[in-house]
């Protein structure tokens, strides 16, 4: 999560200054004489005044420099940053499990104490895979576990969210039709679920009983990381879609699990909006940015 908000933030941070600089110029600027800026191409020598050149020039540093710090972030190089959002301060040369962590190739990164909700952090990294895992603890019954996957999509063909439901399909350990489907109404859980994000894949489950915790959180990892659905296509079909035809004299329809979710979402007039807005905000973005770099100064 702190990967994705990192990155979200300096999109939002590179539009809201662009709405600023538009409104509010002299902000930013103090006016003088005039001086002559040529375009990229070479063409359309024009003389702009000192408070527009360089205007357009400090929006373009600025922009560009906002633009580039999200494609670091677009292109998965979230390491650094998460670590600085989790803590700043420097791990002690000892600490409680070190030991049992060392043993299973993690070590620590950084620990902090989270005044907003009364907890201890503490961010460790695998030597080999470089996989992160957070630890916090307070006092809150709830016993929490959840595992993420980065699942940026190439198209919106849905297969992200496809593949949620089709690992928890059963797996090497339990290779049951719908084990979470059992979880739900077997488990004393407080929290079971798994949601599909614009750019990754949460896994997250919670009890208060600390036997029924593990045992959820086997059920997941072994779902996760061994799925049953890599050699049953019929999982696909039935999570993703498939045609269906009950009598010969009706019309072949379309029917499955996400299809008929994402029916529902798409019929919702808030999600429309929200969809098409963050769109917007980062098309318009990118090509706000693009149009003013072909300027030369």
């Amino acid at each position: 999560m702190l990967r994705s908000l990192t990155c979200s933030s300096t999109i939002t941070s590179t539009s809201l200054f662009f709405r600023s600089f538009r409104q509010h110029p002299r902000s930013y600027l103090s006016p003088s004489s005039s001086t002559t800026v040529i375009s990229a191409s070479g063409r359309n020598i024009r003389r702009l005044s000192t408070l527009e050149a360089a205007g357009r020039q400090i929006f373009l540093r600025r922009g560009l420099k906002l633009l580039s710090a999200a494609s670091r972030g677009l292109n998965g190089q979230f390491s650094r940053l998460s670590i600085r959002a989790v803590a700043t301060q420097s791990a002690p040369s000892s600490y409680p499990g070190q030991d049992e962590a060392e043993k299973l190739g993690f070590e620590k990164v950084s620990e902090e104490f989270i005044s907003e909700c009364k907890s201890k952090a503490v961010l460790f990294k695998h030597k080999k895979t470089g996989c992160e895992v957070m630890s916090v603890s307070n006092d809150d019954e709830n016993k929490v576990f959840g595992i993420v996957f980065r699942t940026p999509p190439k198209d919106s063909t849905g297969i992200p969210h496809i593949l949620e439901h089709s690992v928890l399909c059963g797996s090497r350990k339990y290779p049951m039709k719908e084990p979470f489907v059992e979880l739900l109404k077997g488990s004393l859980h407080t929290f079971l679920n798994a949601f599909t994000y614009p750019d990754r894949t949460c896994y997250p489950v919670a009890s208060t009983n600390k036997k029924d915790f593990y045992n959820l959180v086997d059920v997941y990892l072994d779902a996760v990381f061994f799925p049953k659905c890599v050699d049953d296509v019929h999982t696909f079909q039935q999570e993703g879609w498939h045609y269906e035809l009950n009598d010969p004299s009706e019309d072949i329809s379309y029917k499955g699990v996400v299809f008929n979710e994402m029916k529902g979402v798409y019929s919702q007039p808030d999600n429309i909006l929200g969809r098409v807005t963050q769109q917007a905000n980062f098309d318009c973005s990118l090509i706000f940015l693009n149009n003013w770099s072909t300027i030369s100064f």
